[in-house]
């Protein structure tokens, strides 16, 4: 089972004492190590997991999205605009509370519940100022599109699950099709890849990541070089297909080359057809291959105030990820949002009639559960994980890549929607090795609440 750490694919066994119960099982868990200069490749296990991470700054923004802030079906008990702006007020404060005491720059934050409709807000900035009294920080807007890394994934299988609705490709269908590189390829199927459960390698073998950060950081990366990275990485499958899960970003990338073989088209153009346009996502874009209006969003790593970075203001660093890992992310990690998008297509996708078929072949969850914390087991769907939180059924996917995490949270029962996403990682607490990891559960657990006591009337 592969794990995340600095935003890539890693085995690495994680113990028992490091598990806490909590979302997905595994944002709650202690933070792990992660090389400040480069990711490392750790070594193959059985029980790993997916983490995020994020960091700090200062200052608000916040508005509602759209329409006075309403998206989407709200039920005809929707509160009163006295009760919507009280609302807006207690999401913005536990926004900005957890932003400040995560040492985040900037993070923004979407909900949606069937009494407020959709508020979007931010806290903090996109840019800091070396010299502010000149040129003023520039601050966070809820229009402002950030790396949402893994939740790639989800539109992703999204746009799989529609073409195999056509009858364009069969999710049984063997990968040797397409990819006979592969060991297993004839018993490697596409839904296989979907939950994870392919047992193909990650692609970033320690080779691979020296490629990326030292010696071709400005080159971009093909998919097809990337997937064949993991096809010849050393050790071969980590298990055989459908006996195991094993999270691996690879997955993705061969799904998106699939989707563009399928389809006859590039997969950006795909998701501009089937999603963007649609929906109205006017500020999400897939990045590695084309370039993004504004340019690549800016990101830091808060290492403390005594730093001698000469880029640092007032301990954080500016970081922005290199065109060699954007690209090599692609179909796995390279989608640029704004919250507010992402809740939107969340809710077009679990809500809407349109898309009922693809949610429930979303919703089935593979054979062998993702992760077992405490009480809480995680299942692998197609592009989400699924788990059961106080009797009742979640829905989530979070992501990152380098220094940006992000995260959506839905509840089915009540049709409440979650997503932030944030510009920061944090190592100050830990300079001699190791990144913290940021809790996005956190204050999606804070903002869960505020919109449960409006659901029940207080």
């Amino acid at each position: 089972m592969s794990h995340r750490t600095g935003g890539h694919d890693h085995s690495r066994v994680r113990s028992h004492a490091n598990r806490q119960p909590g979302l997905y099982g595994f944002a709650s868990m202690n933070p792990v190590a992660r090389k400040r200069a480069k990711p490392t490749t750790l070594a193959k296990s059985a029980a790993s997991v997916f983490v995020l991470m994020l960091a700090v700054s200062v200052f608000i923004g916040c508005s509602f999205s759209g329409n006075g802030g309403e998206s989407g079906s709200v039920a005809e008990n929707a509160v009163s605009d006295a009760q919507i702006t009280t609302i807006q007020v207690e999401l913005q404060a536990a926004l900005d509370s957890w932003r400040e005491d995560e040492r985040i720059t900037g993070a923004s934050m979407s909900v949606f519940s069937t009494a407020t409709g959709q508020i979007d807000m931010a806290s903090g900035f996109a840019k800091l100022s070396i010299d502010p009294d000149r040129f003023p920080d520039d601050v966070l807007t809820i229009e402002r599109p950030m790396f949402a890394g893994d939740l790639t994934h989800t539109l992703v299988a999204a746009l799989v699950i529609q073409l195999a609705r056509k009858g364009d490709l069969a999710l049984d269908a063997p990968i040797a099709k397409w990819f006979p590189e592969f060991e297993y390829a004839r018993q490697i199927t596409v839904r296989n890849m979907l939950e994870h459960t392919s047992g193909i390698p990650a692609f970033y073998t320690q080779d691979f990541v020296d490629i990326l950060y030292e010696e071709e950081p400005f080159v971009a990366q093909s998919p097809d070089r990337v997937i064949a990275v993991a096809a010849a990485a050393p050790g071969g499958a980590h298990f055989p297909p459908g006996t195991e899960y094993g999270y691996s970003k690879t997955n993705f990338l061969i799904l998106g080359r699939i989707i563009e073989i399928v389809a006859g088209q590039p997969l950006e153009a795909s998701l501009r057809e089937r999603f963007f346009e649609p929906l109205g996502l006017d500020h999400t874009y897939l990045a590695g291959r084309e370039r993004i209006p504004g340019g690549t969003p800016l990101g830091y790593e808060y290492v403390g105030p005594g730093t001698a970075a000469p880029t640092a203001v007032d301990g954080h660093v500016p970081q922005t990820p290199e065109i060699s890992v954007i690209s090599a992310e692609w179909a796995s990690g390279a989608l640029v949002s704004t919250p507010g998008d992402i809740t939107r297509l969340v809710q077009a996708i679990f809500e809407s009639t349109e898309f009922a078929e693809i949610a429930r072949e979303m919703l089935k969850v593979a054979e062998h559960p993702a992760e077992d914390s405490g009480p809480v087991i995680v299942d692998s769907g197609a592009g989400v994980f699924v788990w059961t939180e106080d009797g009742e059924q979640v829905v989530g996917q979070f992501g990152f890549i380098y220094p940006f995490s992000a995260q959506f949270t839905y509840w089915p029962g009540s049709g409440t929607i979650v997503t932030v996403i944030a510009n920061e990682v944090d190592s100050s607490r830990n300079p001699s090795t190791n990144f913290l990891l940021p809790v996005i559960e956190n204050v999606t657990k804070e903002a869960k609440k505020i919109l449960d006591g409006v659901q029940t009337g207080r």
